[in-house]
């Protein structure tokens, strides 16, 4: 698997793949009509926004396999000064999940932290409602720390949870 970091062009490849994965992802969760007609330009506009215009500490990862994109991480470092960090988004295109992109995209966060922010934590909001994504990040040492109601890009508002990770470098693969 190969890394390397998104530029203003990507947005719509990202914008893709984060589709791609709430629409699976997050099909029990988000508005269904939304989901299948409202999140492409929502997302798009995201991306282009955060792409030429990105907010300090901001790095937007992208992983490859045979030169496809399969998957990306946003990271914001230092966003927060309790908990570090912040993985703003983590997502894999759904028929590559399962082959340890969201490890490898957890381990490049970890490393940038690390070397960045080498005092501090790493953290990420996830649904509450999202069982595999808590469990995936249960089994790679999140913490559940804390719990918040989120106004979504669908309109609903949902609950969340602040996972953490103290020391991130516990995310770093050999």
């Amino acid at each position: 698997m190969d890394f390397r970091d998104a530029i203003p062009a990507d947005a719509p490849l990202i914008a893709a793949i984060h589709v791609a994965s709430w629409r699976v992802a997050y099909a029990h969760i988000m508005d269904p009509a939304w989901l299948a007609d409202g999140v492409e330009a929502d997302r798009l506009a995201i991306w282009t926004r955060r792409l030429t215009g990105p907010e300090p500490g901001q790095r937007v990862i992208i992983a490859e396999r045979d030169g496809a994109a399969v998957g990306f991480t946003c990271v914001i470092g230092g966003a927060d000064v309790k908990w570090g960090t912040l993985v703003d988004n983590l997502h894999a295109l759904p028929a590559a999940k399962g082959g340890g992109i969201g490890t490898a995209l957890l381990d490049q966060a970890a490393r940038w932290t690390v070397a960045g922010w080498p005092d501090e934590g790493l953290f990420l909001w996830c649904y509450t409602d999202n069982q595999a994504a808590r469990g995936f990040y249960a089994a790679r040492g999140g913490v559940e720390v804390e719990d918040w109601d989120k106004p979504g890009p669908d309109g609903r508002t949902l609950p969340e949870k602040r996972i953490a990770w103290a020391d991130p470098r516990r995310l770093i693969r050999d």
